[in-house]
């Protein structure tokens, strides 16, 4: 493990709530060797790998940006009136109301002096967002996090903007506002009652934006803090799901202990990851986990992986690609090697080595 050999490593970039993935990996062969690389470089590959070929593996997922809100097409002029969620009498929670019920939509159509087409709702765990689209080529985009503190969201974000080069005016709004204008289209950065919140315009003047953003000055509660587990639905395990893994690293010492999937606090699908192959005939055959960002991993190995091209014989010497990060999940140290696994009959455990690193796994699936 002395002798380095590296490469370009994965490259994780955080702007607030929005997650960008950079991905590079060469494999590499012989012993274990070290490097420094993210953890999501061999995993995000086989989620990759398994929508093309579902067959014979299970996930507990682990996702990573909030997905995008596309604009709409407007309507046939005999089309039914838009339909836009009621107005909440006082200050709201946006963590608890409906994404389009935070900002009305008559009252944005009244700034703009427009009328309202449609609108599109989203709300992905901890990001609320809300498209409005008016005639005249008019949209506006709304979007709040719901779990980070709005000041250390938005100071990352201002802070991207300006390495970025791009020019961000502050404007006299809610806590902390400032204003971006790229070639007409315009994005909004506040802190509302300790809420980030983002607006984009577009074929929106620059003041009208604003005056949207004023809206919500008395429009939602003091934010709170709360946990990713608080916001994250309660998911029913199905026929097939994973429900329990045990992976044991026997060798070497820096490495040793087991980690089991209830000692990972995995929260699907945003933070941390687990996977098992279920049948010997999966291919790839895997088993991996990745523990979630930002906490210390119940033992040294934060995230695991072994993998097998074209399927496993059962009882038998199979060679494997392994990866193994040591330290926390967002920043391991990474280890990479081939060795050998030998699979029981059922395909759900079996017990792995190479040159050094040495252990065994199984895994358990709702019926």
């Amino acid at each position: 493990m002395r002798t380095l050999d590296r490469y370009n490593a994965d490259r994780l970039v955080l702007i607030a709530d929005q997650v960008v993935i950079v991905m590079s990996h060469n494999l590499l062969r012989g012993a274990l060797v070290q490097r420094t690389a993210h953890p999501l470089l061999f995993l995000l590959a086989v989620l990759f790998i398994l929508s093309a070929c579902a067959s014979g593996n299970t996930t507990t997922s682990a996702p990573t940006a909030a997905p995008a809100v596309a604009p709409t097409q407007a309507p046939a002029a005999d089309a039914a009136a838009p339909t836009q969620a009621p107005a909440a009498a006082g200050p709201v929670d946006p963590r608890t109301s409906e994404p389009c019920a935070v900002l009305n939509a008559g009252s944005i159509a009244g700034i703009l002096g427009s009328s309202l087409i449609t609108t599109v709702p989203l709300k992905d765990g901890f990001i609320l967002t809300c498209s409005y689209e008016f005639d005249g080529q008019k949209r506006v985009d709304f979007e709040m996090d719901l779990l980070n503190a709005g000041r250390e969201a938005y100071d990352k974000v201002i802070k991207l903007q300006e390495g970025l080069g791009n020019t961000v005016e502050p404007v006299t709004l809610g806590d902390v506002a400032a204003i971006r204008d790229n070639s007409g289209n315009l994005s909004l950065y506040m802190v509302v009652n300790g809420w980030y919140t983002v607006l984009y315009g577009y074929g929106v003047e620059r003041q009208a934006l604003i005056d949207i953003g004023r809206l919500l000055t008395d429009r939602v509660i003091a934010f709170t803090p709360t946990s990713l587990s608080a916001l994250a639905p309660t998911a029913v395990p199905g026929s097939g799901a994973l429900i329990d893994m045990e992976v044991v690293i026997e060798a070497p010492p820096e490495m040793a202990g087991t980690t089991k999937l209830s000692s990972l606090n995995i929260i699907p699908p945003f933070a941390g990851f687990a996977m098992c192959s279920f049948t010997p005939s999966a291919n790839p055959f895997i088993v991996t986990f990745a523990a979630p960002p930002g906490q210390d991993p119940p033992t040294p190995v934060a995230t695991f992986s072994l993998s097998v091209s074209r399927g496993v014989t059962v009882n038998q010497p199979t060679p494997a690609t392994f990866e193994i990060g040591l330290g926390r999940s967002d920043n391991p140290q990474m280890f990479a090697g081939e060795g050998t696994v030998v699979v029981a009959p059922d395909g759900r455990s079996g017990t792995f080595e190479t040159t050094r690193l040495k252990g065994r796994w199984s895994c358990t699936f709702a019926d």
